[in-house]
């Protein structure tokens, strides 16, 4: 049997010239004003499920930010002691909201709608000389490192424009830089979430995530009293919900917010396989979008982030095209390959070399350009190819397992149990 692969080569050279694009991109600077934090209120809301190992230290950092700031954890019905934790930190600007069975432990997005009703009932007492466009309700992970410089950073991209209803602050990996594991999903979210967030910047169609994300309460409010929805990436969906609505997502592109990482890879397989099943999920969302104001450009570009969850499948085909091919199970031939050939003999082989290592290209020259760890260029080869295994392994069997629990009707919350990460490095 013969089978003709260009439609795989053209696909994989699509994405290659996007993320292209947006590397390009992701240099043109954006610019804010000098903050003023005065002038803003932030409430700072922290989903907290069985996290006694790391909640404690995430109170007493918070508890040191300079700003007008109120923090709620979220014990949602946490049986490790989570809240005898958090509770010697309550006070003035710490408070602590604790779920029980069976209204507990229905997701995420039900724990942070049952706390952002409380804090709606507290606003005016918080901040009785704040209108509602200068509140800023943000969400963290119960394990942040939350640095002063993010506050003032979120405070400048919104101050610097009053159509600008959410932004999303950048991500890293505590630890990097003493473990390979870690630094693999350093590589992930400083590299290609930084690399595309900060391109979208000029889109308007930065895409909401669980840590860093912040959003302006005059734009939530749009959205009715129950903001997040019950969808695996609640974050992801809230943010479609509010370019729905014709609001602007920015990126602040600078300083990260630090988050554990996971040394399991069955805990971050699972914790990816969510990721994937929560995407299939807020493509409902996509009529909607199409549907609002907002510009054609954002309504693209979101689509395309959004359908781009297929890549693993799209990747595991190739591979088994790839696979049957060389077991001689098939003859796969590309016509598009074979007319390069005239050039050249090796000119096939290393167009199709720079396209499987396309991604790794362009990612590990900026994790260099915006990491504090600058890796030395001998081993930049045998990183390319780790980084490759990983990325493509991890996807996709997590790919592999969100279709299972789709076909088998499974649509519950996905806890990744949390993990002590033994190191004080910050990277």
């Amino acid at each position: 049997m013969s089978l003709n692969a260009d439609l795989f080569i053209v696909f994989f050279g699509m994405l290659f010239v996007y993320y292209l694009m947006m590397y390009i991109w992701s240099f043109r600077a954006f610019k804010t004003p000098e903050p003023d934090l005065d002038k803003l209120g932030f409430v700072l809301l922290v989903p907290a499920l069985n996290e006694a190992l790391v909640i404690g230290e995430t109170c007493a950092k918070m508890s040191l930010l300079k700003a007008r700031l109120h923090v709620v954890i979220i014990d949602d019905g946490s049986d490790d002691g989570t809240g005898d934790v958090v509770r010697p930190y309550v006070g003035d600007r710490i408070h602590l909201l604790q779920r029980k069975v069976p209204d507990a432990r229905q997701g995420k997005g039900m724990a942070l709608n049952m706390a952002y009703v409380w804090v709606q009932s507290q606003l005016g007492e918080w901040f009785p000389d704040l209108g509602d466009d200068r509140i800023i309700i943000g969400v963290t992970d119960s394990d942040v490192y939350l640095r002063q410089s993010v506050l003032r950073e979120v405070a400048a991209t919104f101050q610097s424009s009053a159509d600008i209803g959410a932004v999303q602050a950048p991500v890293s990996i505590k630890g990097a830089d003493e473990n390979l594991w870690l630094l693999m999903q350093d590589i992930e979210f400083q590299a290609f979430f930084h690399l595309i967030q900060k391109a979208r910047n000029w889109i308007s169609s930065v895409a909401m995530g669980g840590n860093g994300q912040f959003t302006r309460y005059q734009s939530m409010k749009l959205l009715g009293d129950r903001p997040w929805s019950r969808a695996l990436t609640e974050d992801i969906d809230l943010g479609i919900a509010l370019l729905g609505q014709g609001q602007r997502i920015c990126f602040t592109g600078r300083t990260p917010v630090v988050q554990h990482g996971l040394t399991s890879f069955a805990r971050l397989l699972k914790q990816r396989s969510r990721w994937v099943q929560g995407h299939y999920q807020v493509w409902g969302r996509i009529g909607a979008l199409w549907r609002s104001d907002s510009r054609l450009i954002t309504k693209l570009d979101t689509s395309l982030y959004l359908l781009m969850i297929i890549t693993p499948i799209i990747l595991a085909a190739d591979y088994a095209l790839g696979a049957a091919a060389l077991l001689g199970w098939v003859n796969v031939h590309s016509m598009w390959m074979g007319s390069l050939a005239r050039y050249g003999s090796g000119v096939p082989m290393a167009i199709q070399l720079v396209m499987a290592f396309s991604i790794q290209l362009i990612f590990l020259p900026t994790y260099s350009r915006i990491s504090r760890m600058k890796l030395p260029w001998y081993v930049t080869p045998g990183l390319m190819v780790t980084f490759a295994v990983y990325a493509s392994s991890i996807w996709i069997l997590a790919s592999m397992i969100a279709f299972y629990r789709m076909a088998t009707g499974k649509w519950g919350w996905i806890k990744t149990e949390r993990e002590q990460v033994s190191t004080d490095v910050v990277s």
